[in-house]
C-alpha cells in the first residue's frame, strides 16, 4: 500500500481534540470469562493508550481521542500445567504494553515503520522474559501464550500475532479475520499435505506451532490495515470462535447499541454452546474527521507488513 504525497510524516506528540479533523476517536471494551469447563481463567486482556500509558486489565467502557503514539489491543491466552498458563498470560499482558509505550515515549515521534518494528520488538521482549522464567523454575516447565496485540496507530491497525488468538474486522455489516491461527492443520495446508476429512473437529486443529515463550526464537507475524470511519474490530481468545460461528458473531459484535452488551452477548452465546475455555473478548470502535469514510464498494485488504510499503520513495 502507498501513501499519497509525503504522508510518511512523523507525528507531533501533542494531544488531538474532539473537534480536530485529525481526530480518531476510539470507543472499547473488554472481558474475559472461566467459561463452564475449565477451573481457572489463563486468559488475559488488556486495552492501552498509548500516549499516556494508561493501561487497563479490567472490564470498563473507554473513550478517548487517539494521541500520538495510538491504542493498544491485547489477548493473551496461556497455556501450561497447573497455573502456569496464567502465569504466562499474565506477563505478556504486563510486558507487550509497557515495553511498547516505553519505547515509544524514549523516540518521541515515529513513523508506521517504526511503530510496526516496535510492536514486533515487544512482543519479541516479552517471549524472552517468558521462556527465561520457564526455563528457571521447573513449575514453569513448558509453560507459554498466545499474544494476538493490535495497535491502532495513525490511521493504520497494525496486528501482531503469535498463536491462535484471532483479531476481526467489522465493516459493511461483514465480519473478516485479518489474523490466520498458527496451528499445526493450517502447517499441514502450507506445505501441500492431505488433510483430514472433518478438519474442524480433528484434535490438531488447537496445536500451536508457536507461542510466547515456548521457544527462544519466535516469528510474530505483523499485518496491517487501513481503518475507517465506523469500523469495529473484535480481539478474542479461541474460547470464543470455537464455540460461536461467524454469523453469530458477527450479529452481536456488529450489532448497535453499546459495546459492553456486546461484548457480554457474545461470551453469553459461547458459554450457551457449551463454554469449553477460557472466554476473551475485546470490542473497539472507531470514529472521527482522522479517518477515511468507508466504502461498500472496496473490498477489506489486510496485508503482511513490509517497510517500504510506507515508503513514499516507492
Amino acid at each position: 500500500m502507498k501513501r499519497s504525497g509525503n504522508r510518511k510524516k512523523v507525528r507531533a506528540v501533542a494531544e488531538t481534540s474532539g473537534s480536530d479533523a485529525t481526530a480518531i476517536h476510539v470507543t472499547s471494551f473488554g472481558m474475559s470469562d472461566t467459561g463452564r469447563v475449565r477451573k481457572n481463567n489463563e486468559d488475559n486482556f488488556v486495552v492501552g493508550d498509548l500516549t499516556t500509558g494508561e493501561m487497563n486489565l479490567s472490564p470498563s467502557l473507554r473513550e478517548l481521542d487517539t494521541g500520538p503514539h495510538g491504542s493498544l489491543f491485547i489477548v493473551a491466552d496461556g497455556m501450561g500445567g497447573e497455573a502456569s498458563g496464567e502465569v504466562a498470560s499474565q506477563l505478556a499482558a504486563a510486558t507487550v504494553p509497557k515495553r511498547l509505550y516505553d519505547k515509544l515515549k524514549s523516540l518521541g515521534a515515529v513513523n508506521e515503520s517504526d511503530f510496526a518494528a516496535l510492536l514486533r520488538e515487544s512482543i519479541e521482549y516479552a517471549n524472552q522474559l517468558i521462556y527465561q522464567k520457564a526455563a528457571a523454575n521447573p513449575a514453569y516447565h513448558g509453560m507459554g501464550t498466545t499474544v494476538t496485540a493490535a495497535a491502532l496507530f495513525d490511521q493504520h491497525l497494525f496486528v501482531g500475532q503469535v498463536g491462535d488468538s484471532r483479531c476481526y474486522l467489522i465493516r459493511n455489516r461483514q465480519i473478516t479475520q485479518l489474523t490466520r491461527d498458527q496451528t499445526f492443520l493450517n502447517y499441514l495446508r502450507d506445505i501441500g499435505a492431505e488433510l483430514p476429512a472433518d478438519s474442524e473437529n480433528d484434535r490438531r486443529k488447537s496445536i500451536l506451532t508457536q507461542a510466547v515463550g515456548s521457544n527462544e526464537a519466535l516469528d510474530v507475524k505483523v499485518t496491517y490495515i487501513r481503518i475507517k470511519q465506523g469500523d469495529r474490530i473484535l480481539v478474542c481468545s479461541d474460547g470464543l470462535y470455537n464455540m460461536v460461528s461467524d454469523a453469530d458473531l458477527l450479529e452481536n459484535a456488529g450489532r448497535g447499541g453499546g459495546l459492553p452488551e456486546s461484548c457480554k452477548a457474545l461470551i453469553e452465546k459461547a458459554n450457551a454452546n457449551g463454554g469449553m475455555d477460557n472466554i476473551t473478548v475485546i470490542l473497539a470502535e472507531f470514529l472521527g474527521q482522522g479517518l477515511p469514510p468507508r466504502d461498500d464498494k472496496t473490498a477489506v485488504e489486510c496485508r503482511e507488513f513490509k517497510a517500504e510499503d510506507f515508503n513514499p520513495q516507492n
